[in-house]
């Protein structure tokens, strides 16, 4: 099974909660687990939002989703003036408290977190390793 979802939306806060809840309802559908999901849903909140921050006005986000049979794939593109704090992937000390807390979450509720970033604009990519919903067990009578 794969389901997958490709999203452009305008540079608006409600972007985000656009965002969030396809992947949620997309995620119920597939029968993921519901801690998963929440897991999911702040990842990917994280990751809009710090591309939104960052793009240039008048641009707006591409968010593809990916729901596989063992993994969920989150890309939050974006154009923009790039990512302040990070020099090809890497996160410097100097981004603020706030850039920080976001990076803990992508990272916490994610098992890989990639971002790329240049003068244009950056993506950040997530991956997490799905849970699924137990199926119940049929009863057998005898």
């Amino acid at each position: 099974m794969s389901i997958q979802i490709v999203m452009m939306v305008p540079p608006e806060a409600a972007s985000v909660s656009l965002a969030r809840h396809t992947l949620t309802e997309t995620m119920r559908m597939a029968r993921v687990a519901p801690e998963c999901i929440q897991e999911a849903e702040v990842a990917l909140s994280e990751a809009c939002t710090r591309v939104w921050n960052d793009l240039t006005e008048g641009k707006g986000l591409e968010i593809l989703i990916n729901v596989g049979d063992r993994e969920l794939t989150m890309h939050v593109l974006g154009s923009g003036n790039g990512y302040r704090g990070h020099d090809q992937g890497t996160f410097l000390a100097e981004v603020s408290a706030q850039n920080s807390r976001g990076m803990l979450l992508m990272e916490e509720f994610s098992d890989r977190t990639s971002i790329q970033a240049n003068g244009g604009g950056g993506s950040i990519r997530l991956t997490k390793q799905l849970r699924w919903i137990d199926q119940p067990h049929a009863s057998v009578e005898g």
